[in-house]
């Protein structure tokens, strides 16, 4: 009897520690895949800055591509900003105009607003011990973006306001250019014989010229057009009349010309990803013969 009693205690005693073995592995699995997942969500805001002379253009695309992710909103971790810049008053129009605030006009980008991106881009330079840039220091000296570990690209915003022309013909021209080398866009507008072309092209020759003496970019040929779109501004109503006292309204349509260089190598392609060329679409075509099964077969 007194066997048996020893038996049951210690049987007892097996399934106990047993049991909470098992719970302390289950926490130890917990906090492990939460430190995993803490790791992998913050590996990219903590990466070791490189320079962008060690990667080539590609990688560098491929950096900034992976920002698009999508990401669960409790796994992202967000920056600290290290910059300041003027707030906007909202109790006051962009232009700083008198009068009240209305909704419906001043909406979506404005010169206003695109140059307020040159203050918030721009860094203050100086040589000589005197001060030579036009805005105050917003982003640190050789600042390194946190999500991709590369230095934050130099940008140069413009804008040619009040243009009479239709924002539909301008629009093709600015998709022609639209991540192009500053240079080749140029020549390319150059040889155009639309006037659109000529619009946009002294929009790039004036925002390259800014990009030198204002900026003080020192390459500023190094350059590509990141933004080129048209935006339109206001619309001119005229009346024409016509045989039998028919009246037409004629619209006078003016634009705004925004253009957006960043300093670096044009991307390869245009798109998110790279054309198919006919090599790639005959490997699929193959892959598709080589997936047919035949239905109800043994």
């Amino acid at each position: 009897m007194a066997v048996l009693i020893q038996l049951f205690f210690l049987n007892t005693v097996f399934i106990i520690t047993s049991l909470s073995f098992i719970r302390m592995l289950r926490v130890l699995v917990r906090t492990g895949t939460e430190s995993c997942r803490a790791v992998s969500t913050s590996s990219a805001a903590f990466s070791i800055p490189v320079k962008k002379d060690e990667l080539s253009a590609k990688d560098v695309w491929e950096r900034r591509s992976k920002l698009r992710i999508p990401k669960l909103q409790k796994d992202e971790q967000l920056s600290s900003k290290v910059y300041f810049a003027p707030e906007w008053d909202l109790e006051k129009k962009p232009n700083l105009d008198e009068g009240f605030v209305d909704p419906l006009k001043g909406y979506g980008m404005t010169p206003e607003k695109w140059e307020y991106y040159n203050k918030v881009n721009s860094k203050l330079s100086s040589t000589g011990g005197k001060n030579v840039g036009r805005f105050q220091v917003v982003w640190q000296p050789n600042y390194i973006v946190p999500e991709t570990g590369l230095p934050k690209a130099k940008e140069v915003f413009h804008c040619k306001e009040s243009v009479h022309f239709s924002p539909k013909r301008m629009w093709a021209a600015c998709q022609l250019v639209w991540k192009m080398n500053v240079d080749e866009a140029i020549t390319q507008l150059d040889m155009q014989q639309l006037k659109a072309c000529t619009l946009l092209m002294e929009t790039l020759k004036k925002a390259k010229t800014r990009a030198a003496n204002e900026f003080h970019i020192e390459y500023p040929s190094q350059m590509y057009v990141a933004d080129a779109f048209p935006v339109q501004s206001n619309i001119v109503k005229g009346a024409r009349r016509h045989a039998h006292d028919n009246w037409n309204t004629i619209r006078y349509r003016y634009i705004h010309i925004f253009v957006r260089l960043e300093e670096g190598p044009a991307p390869a392609q245009k798109q998110r990803h790279a054309t198919k060329s006919g090599w790639d679409h005959m490997d699929a075509y193959y892959n598709y013969l080589r997936s047919r099964s035949v239905k109800y077969s043994i």
